[in-house]
């Protein structure tokens, strides 16, 4: 978790915890939605601050309510590279620039709604990176490829791309990140990065 991040917080109903909004009689479990202002203990969100103690889960949020076509443009835009095409729905990509060495960079990206990961799918991606002497390692963007996590093997860890958002909302620059850099995650946030959406690899194999 990061300061800047959006998150919802799910909570013990207990003495020092925020009040239940849903004012829901014998209810033991709330929840909470809001922007990290400081990740100590209590964690203090925007809205409201919750003693670590009686947190049950944290998920993280895209910084606003995000499209799946907004995030498939984003992930179209995020790699610069030198040679590409399109396979089956899918954005193939080589020669990309090297911009972080933890970040798969020659990987496919689904290019259209309801892009696949079939048995010709994932053949064809393979022949396409192996006639380059790359391994098929394909991006998944969260949502857009239902199943995608269930083929090939994880490269990396999670993944966040960020996008630098200014005093007027337009997002610029984007950057991809690994979650645990948390150095660097926190660098860029502090410089006006916010999550757009998170990011796993998948290793398709020969």
């Amino acid at each position: 978790m990061f300061v800047g991040d959006r998150v919802v917080v799910r909570y013990r109903l207990a003495p020092g915890a925020p009040a239940d909004w849903r004012d829901a009689a014998g209810a033991t479990l709330s929840d909470v939605t809001g922007v990290i202002v400081n990740s100590g203990d209590p964690l203090v969100l925007d809205t409201a601050a919750v003693p670590v103690e009686l947190i049950t889960s944290v998920r993280l949020l895209p910084y606003r309510a995000v499209r799946n076509n907004e995030i498939r443009d984003v992930a179209l835009r995020a790699i610069d590279a030198a040679e590409s095409d399109e396979v089956l729905g899918w954005r193939v990509r080589a020669g990309a620039t090297l911009v972080d060495s933890a970040v798969p960079r020659n990987s496919a990206v689904p290019a259209i709604m309801g892009a696949r990961l079939d048995s010709t799918t994932v053949a064809a991606l393979q022949q396409w990176y192996a006639s380059r002497g790359l391994r098929a390692v394909v991006e998944l963007p969260e949502r857009l490829v239902s199943g995608g996590t269930a083929v090939g093997a994880a490269v990396g860890g999670e993944f966040h791309r960020l996008v630098r958002v200014a005093d007027d909302g337009t997002e610029t620059d984007i950057v991809t990140v690994a979650a645990d850099d948390l150095t660097r995650g926190t660098s860029l946030r502090a410089d006006g990065f916010r999550l757009h959406h998170r990011v796993a690899y998948r290793d398709l194999g020969d």
